[in-house]
């Protein structure tokens, strides 16, 4: 791809204005996409659960959304996301719920399925969200199939170690569902830990091994637990070197705040080892650092980088507020200095 991709998943969008949550500009509320695309932003991330409108789905003393990030929803964000002229990238996690290194919960509706029929499953669930995007015009350049699989996904089946040809056989069923249905659309495959250089050496070369073909590698990398910008470097490059593919940050954040009263409750609570303060303006000499080490991976397979929820603020009823040391919004919803920073990295 030509130019650099600058986004944002805006996956919890949705929630926020049902609970009547706002984005702000010029103090006007203002649509959140299009006012992504107005800072500079060309893409945005979208996940894509199985079935999240039935509580019993959900683990114990967890509560889930009636219907949020479900395959619908999911469509009507994509059509948004296209008519505000961005690009989208769709986030399957093959299950009811969030899926990420410490869980990957099959669908409720795959338990009891034996590996061929969940492979089965699971590539008729991506094709057919994929052709219903299709139909409605919606701008998918990305696929992920799975989300943070370092340790698998579709657990019990896929699970890592010691699963690797179930999470092969899983993870070439998404891939071929992607390959039949929008063949124009690249597949990524994404790792959390995006520092850690054996993890993906090993993980990429034993998924080359056993036939799972992606078109492009996707990284977390949040400094205050994976590493410092050095370390993303020096994996970036070792990638680029042994794959030769496109690398991606699909996920990352930096905090714009700490607050000592609340961070016990809030989930990024340090800077990690980068000098940039914890404050907007450091927030936003972060994400130039970020962009100019993607930018100078090697023969300019560094494709670009997604922020993680930038709009997760606190609802109007006080609820959901765990991200709201690291959004690009202040708690009114007005875009700070690290929004501009994206939309120009």
């Amino acid at each position: 791809m030509s130019h650099f991709i600058r986004g944002a998943d805006m996956s919890s969008l949705p929630e926020l204005e049902y609970h009547g949550g706002v984005l702000r500009a010029n103090g006007q509320v203002v649509d959140g996409l299009k006012l992504l695309h107005q800072a500079g932003l060309n893409a945005v991330r979208i996940k894509v659960w199985n079935d999240p409108g039935n509580p019993d789905h959900f683990p114990a003393n967890q509560s889930g959304p009636q219907g949020f990030n479900s395959p619908a929803q999911a469509l009507a964000l994509g059509r948004r996301a296209t008519a505000a002229g961005l690009q989208v990238m769709l986030d399957f996690h093959y299950s009811d719920w969030w899926a990420d290194p410490a869980k990957q919960f099959m669908p409720q509706a795959w338990q009891g399925l034996t590996l061929p029929q969940v492979c089965q499953a699971l590539h008729g669930f991506t094709a057919a969200v994929l052709s219903d995007m299709q139909r409605a015009g919606v701008d998918v350049r990305w696929v992920q199939v799975g989300n943070e699989i370092s340790h698998g996904m579709v657990w019990p089946l896929g699970f890592l170690p010691g699963n690797w040809p179930a999470l092969a056989a899983l993870l070439r069923a998404g891939v071929a569902a992607v390959r039949e249905v929008a063949p124009g659309a690249q597949v990524v495959l994404h790792l959390d830990s995006g520092c850690d250089q054996d993890l993906y050496l090993r993980w990429f070369e034993q998924a080359q091994a056993l036939d799972v073909g992606w078109d492009c590698i996707g990284l977390s990398f949040y400094p205050c637990w994976h590493g410092a910008l050095p370390h993303l470097a020096a994996n970036l490059h070792q990638l680029a070197a042994r794959f030769g593919c496109p690398l991606l940050v699909v996920e990352t954040a930096y905090p714009r705040q700490l607050d000592p009263q609340r961070n016990g409750q809030w989930l990024l609570q340090h800077t990690g080892s980068e000098p940039y303060p914890a404050t907007p303006q450091g927030q936003a000499q972060f994400l130039h650092a970020l962009a100019e080490v993607v930018r100078a991976v090697p023969g300019g397979l560094g494709q670009g980088i997604f922020y993680w929820e930038p709009a997760l603020l606190p609802l109007p009823d006080g609820s959901r507020g765990v991200w709201q040391n690291a959004t690009l919004f202040d708690d009114d919803g007005v875009g700070l200095p690290g929004l501009a920073a994206l939309g120009q990295v």
